[in-house]
């Protein structure tokens, strides 16, 4: 297995491909050599790339889906692998598709590890996509509670729960789903579609920090899948209804 990029017009081996511009990121679904909800993460990028660099970017859905499908069949993944494509335009226009390492499941999944998470104070989100700014400020978050737990669990200076576009949070009350903010992302959605789906209710509000150690559940989404916490700090929490979610995405 050789995961490839297609990198402006040229194809290279991921191992060799080192972006060094500002870029706008969309990490893309696939399986069975198909991308999914590609259009919606092509429109996304454009208003993102508007917004960030002055420009929209020109890229077509159907030729994102040809090259995502070269580029799975020349890196010989097995169909049966669920893999994502990062999706990237950088400060000048150029696009670039990296295939990144496949998860040996078929389609989404509730993750095997569940981390610990601690809160953390933090401003909410200017941007809808992910980019080297976002991307810089989640693992600098993650960094500073690493000694305390495993991920952090943003909170704004009221002391509410932060909900992140790329990553969009869930928590789980007597049997009900609550999420603090509605994005109109590719996760957001899919989640939110899966957690009715799965038969439960999801209600928009917002969740005071302090009410996280009485919930039983707290999950994120994202284009592979769901991340259920073990813990908010010492508070145990549990599983069960991000499993079933997991199992109808």
């Amino acid at each position: 297995m050789r995961l490839m990029v297609w990198d402006d017009g040229r194809i290279v081996e991921a191992k060799e491909f080192r972006p060094t511009l500002p870029y706008i990121l969309h990490r893309i679904h696939t399986l069975d050599y198909k991308a999914y909800n590609v259009a919606h993460h092509i429109q996304l990028m454009r208003d993102a790339s508007v917004s960030l660099f002055g420009f929209a970017s020109l890229c077509r859905a159907e030729d994102a889906e040809r090259i995502i499908e070269q580029l799975l069949r020349l890196s010989r993944l097995s169909p049966y692998f669920s893999c994502s494509v990062a999706m990237r335009l950088n400060s000048l226009g150029e696009l670039s598709f990296e295939v990144e390492e496949p998860s040996y499941y078929s389609g989404f999944s509730l993750r095997v590890k569940r981390p610990r998470g601690v809160l953390l104070t933090a401003p909410t989100p200017e941007f809808i996509s992910q980019n080297t700014i976002t991307l810089a400020l989640d693992a600098m978050y993650d960094a500073r509670v690493q000694s305390s737990g495993d991920v952090a669990v943003l909170v704004d200076r009221k002391g509410e729960l932060i909900s992140r576009p790329w990553q969009p949070i869930f928590v789980v009350f007597n049997n009900k789903v609550y999420t603090p903010t509605i994005y109109e992302t590719v996760e957001y959605t899919t989640a939110s579609e899966a957690i009715r789906k799965a038969g439960f209710t999801l209600t928009v509000r917002p969740i005071p920090a302090d009410s996280l150690m009485r919930m039983d559940e707290i999950f994120t989404a994202d284009t592979m899948g769901i991340t259920s916490l073990s813990k908010i700090y010492n508070h145990s929490l549990f599983s069960v209804a991000a499993a079933q979610i997991a199992s109808r995405m």
